[in-house]
């Protein structure tokens, strides 16, 4: 029998009595074509279950829809509790609320009622969590087991059947259509090896566990608004890992992040104690305190943490490469009912730890917030925001902090010898504060997520980590900005920049526009579109008693004729779509530098993009490209095949990215690309894809040679050769930049440009190109960077450009677009694309 089923036994043979038989929903296996465990269920089906199962038991289960994917797939999370406690579902979760401080009025820890949040498959292709998550669902909901109604009468159950449906569908239908009838557990067999790009990203391609909080999928901030919603207090991500890895559960390794309480850190440990209980007992392996930290922000278990919950990761063996079933390496089958018993069992352990601690539980959740609001952890209390910032940028941050339900403010009085660390500097040093200054406090409910945010650099209490160490949002988005030791809290409030309009009494001569921000590419890339001509100056010059730095946008009247009368419409549709300032100019002649008929003002060719994917290409890295285009920049690309590049008429382009991958591309095809730069194309390749010009003859990038290893004859114990290792790692820093302002791929951008740096690999300063930004000899850095590293990356470019026959070929080191959260990284980005 399988032993799925074989765990419902004792309910379906209560079931089958008459007494229930119409009034019980069904199980799984009675409302499913296949055995559960059996076969993947595609979305549509675990869906239609939930939906039947809250309509069969409304007592005891509400199902809320909280959102849609990219490809219209609903997001639902389930509830479950007895049906005293659903009854009064409304006032648990308010008065939950109103312990944090985030809703108004005094909650009570009477009568605690712990909230558990179990989360499916965030990953797609790892979907023994989202098939779980239907036998969990019918037991929470008839609650025929005993010892689950008992849990449930202090314990609300939030299950996530499917963070990431797009995914799921992807890999569970590609799946079901190439398998076989009768499972092949064979490794070598085409079901276990799922074809690029996979299904563990989102509809573009994102990790959405590394999403959490940035929130730039439109599934992270819908899940994030039904989350603080409930703010619960125990949250599992459940997940799959490679074929061969015992059960991985909490607690977590080491490095955790200082602001992780001595509560979270224990109570996961007890956690892992009672899931350990019922493993031993079934003789089960697993594995505890190794591989995942606590450290990055942006995961599944992390984000939790900083929310004042117990945040955990699970993770069971399997993955896509298991199938339906597998034989691993010990000779062993893995199917996927086991995997779905295992993620099962630490659901329910999860839970019972839930009901038994309620009282616990609650009271430290409330202290948790209590203590954030009056005695923030971190040594920086306030982080103010230069009111000389681009508006657009302060705007798109001050998004970002609305959606976790961060306050903030102006200063609304100025203040001088301040004592402040200065982000641009790296210096603490004495400052002025304007009154329109932004400020967010670390006094606040949200206090612990603030400083984990802004925070210059987080302690490391082990380099060996799972991710990047370094993402202070000022670095990420570009702005001036300090950290005060000091509380300040604002006294007046923020109202978002809105760009003025323009009313016209003629037309102007030429419209101008600062380029400062990712609005004014988007802004570029409308006009664009429309057919309408524009201009950047490649040198400073005044209009009209505005300021403009070199890489400005100018559209003149003469250059756009054939648009007859649509010229100013299409500029100010496109400048209120955008939010972007708007300078009318009625004279050519300016008042200092050139004027607009001058050569110094270079024409914009309009982009056409092509992307390549393949098996090369790293799927994220590409995702993260495609995101850009489409969403952010609102402009057409197109996604051609690595592999029939020589086929392609590359003629149709005159762009082509290369994003992050691991390439070998053939003489041929660095021949095809070569020809294709001389006859004015331009090549944008970043990361791995930077790196797959390297050395090659033609391209002026090469490698720097590797740092030496230790040069003493003594061997090195072999336990010691991961710790060794590190030296050697860049697991993710942020370093600062130096930027040559006067290269159009540096307009707009700062004196220093900070770059996050995800690979060690090193490379010489260009001969022929030139290294528009580039780390000097002393260049400051944040987060963890191997000590063989960092001494390799002095005096070496982070973006370079070449100029080959008419085209370009530019590199940039790193990935500026990474996980779409590097906002600065987008603007360098767009002036690689536009100019």
């Amino acid at each position: 029998m399988n032993r799925l089923r074989s765990l419902l036994l004792p309910a379906l043979i209560c079931l089958s009595a008459p007494a229930f038989a119409q009034t019980t929903p069904k199980s799984p296996f009675q409302f499913l074509p296949h055995g559960l465990g059996e076969q993947f269920t595609p979305h549509h089906m675990l869906n239609a279950y939930f939906e039947y199962l809250a309509e069969q038991a409304p007592a005891t289960m509400r199902l809320e829809k909280y959102g849609m994917t990219n490809e219209a797939r609903p997001l639902q999370i389930a509830i479950f509790s007895t049906p005293e406690n659903m009854a009064r579902l409304e006032q648990i979760r308010q008065n939950n609320l109103q312990l944090t401080g985030l809703a108004e009025g005094q909650g009570s820890t009477a009568n605690p009622v712990a909230i558990v949040w179990l989360s499916m498959s965030v990953h797609g292709n790892e979907p023994s969590g989202s098939e779980c998550s239907m036998l969990l669902a019918f037991q929470l909901a008839t609650q025929i087991d005993p010892k689950i109604a008992g849990w449930l009468k202090n314990t609300v159950v939030i299950i996530d059947p499917s963070l990431n449906p797009d995914g799921y569908d992807r890999y569970t239908h590609w799946y079901r259509g190439v398998s076989n009838l009768i499972k092949n557990p064979l490794p070598d067999s085409r079901e276990h090896h799922e074809p690029w790009p996979g299904g563990r990203p989102n509809h573009y391609y994102y990790d959405l566990n590394r999403d959490w909080a940035w929130a730039t999928q439109v599934e992270s901030q819908q899940r994030l608004a039904i989350y603080q919603r409930w703010m619960p207090h125990i949250h599992a991500d459940l997940h799959e890992q490679f074929v061969d890895n015992p059960y991985y559960f909490a607690p977590a390794a080491e490095p955790m992040h200082d602001y992780i309480n001595t509560w979270q850190r224990n109570f996961q440990t007890e956690i892992g104690e009672n899931h350990a209980h019922y493993f031993d007992e079934k003789g089960w392996l697993y594995f505890t305190k190794e591989t995942f930290d606590l450290l990055y922000p942006s995961y599944g278990d992390t984000y939790p943490m900083f929310s004042g919950a117990i945040g955990m990761t699970y993770e069971q063996a399997g993955h896509s490469t298991a199938g339906r079933s597998i034989i691993n390496s010990f000779g062993d089958t893995l199917t996927l009912s086991d995997r779905m018993l295992h993620h099962y069992t630490t659901s329910l352990s999860t839970i019972e730890m839930g009901s038994r601690n309620a009282a616990r539980i609650v009271d430290n959740f409330r202290n948790y917030f209590s203590r954030a609001a009056s005695a923030p952890p971190g040594q920086y209390k306030a982080f103010v925001l230069r009111n000389i910032n681009d508006p657009n940028k302060i705007n798109r941050l001050c998004r970002l902090l609305d959606r976790h339900m961060i306050r903030y403010g102006r200063v609304g009085a100025g203040m001088s010898g301040v004592r402040a660390f200065e982000y641009a500097s790296g210096k603490e040093t004495s400052v002025s504060i304007n009154p329109n200054d932004v400020v967010i406090s670390a006094y606040q409910p949200r206090g612990v997520l603030v400083e984990v945010l802004f925070e210059p650099e987080p302690h490391l209490s082990d380099s060996l980590t799972y991710d990047i160490t370094a993402w202070a949002l000022p670095f990420a988005y570009g702005l001036e900005a300090y950290a005060l030791k000091e509380r300040l809290e604002p006294r007046k409030s923020y109202e978002p920049y809105e760009a003025p309009v323009v009313k016209l009494a003629a037309s102007p001569y030429a419209w101008c526009i600062h380029r400062r921000s990712l609005a004014e590419a988007a802004f570029l890339g409308e006009l664009m579109q429309k057919g309408v001509k524009v201009r950047t100056s490649t040198k400073p010059f005044s209009m009209a008693d505005q300021q403009f730095d070199a890489g400005a946008f100018v559209i003149n009247r003469a250059d756009n004729r054939s648009l007859s009368g649509n010229l100013d419409d299409f500029v100010l549709a496109a400048a209120k779509n955008h939010n972007v300032a708007l300078h009318p100019i009625f004279s050519g002649y300016a008042g200092s530098g050139n004027d607009l008929g001058s050569e110094a003002f270079a024409p914009v060719i309009r982009p056409d993009v092509a992307l390549v994917y393949g098996d090369e290409v790293d799927e994220n890295s590409f995702g993260h490209t495609w995101f850009y285009f489409e969403r952010e920049l609102q402009y057409p690309l197109s996604a051609v095949a690595l592999d029939k590049l020589n086929k392609v008429k590359l003629g149709a382009y005159n762009t082509l990215i290369f994003p992050n991958g691991n390439y070998n591309l053939s003489d041929t095809q660095l021949k095809a690309i070569e020809d294709w730069i001389r006859d004015g194309g331009r090549l944008i390749a970043f990361d791995g894809g930077a790196k797959a010009f390297a050395d090659k003859d033609h391209f002026d990038l090469k490698m720097k040679p590797e740092p030496p290893k230790d040069s003493s004859n003594l061997p090195k114990p072999y336990r010691m050769r991961e710790r060794e290792s590190i030296s050697d790692q860049l697991p993710g820093a942020v370093v600062r930049a130096k930027t040559d302002d006067t290269h159009p791929l540096a307009f707009g951008l700062s004196e220093y440009y900070f770059s996050l740096k995800t690979t060690p690999s090193a490379f010489q300063m260009p001969e022929k190109a030139t290294a528009a930004l580039y780390l000097e000899d002393a260049f400051q850095s944040y987060g963890f960077i191997g000590s063989r590293v960092k001494p390799n990356l002095k005096k070496t470019p982070v973006a370079t450009a070449q100029k080959m026959g008419e085209g370009k070929a530019i590199f940039f080191i790193d990935n500026p677009l990474f996980r779409s959260f590097w906002e600065e990284g987008k603007l360098l980005f767009a002036n690689a694309l536009f100019y």
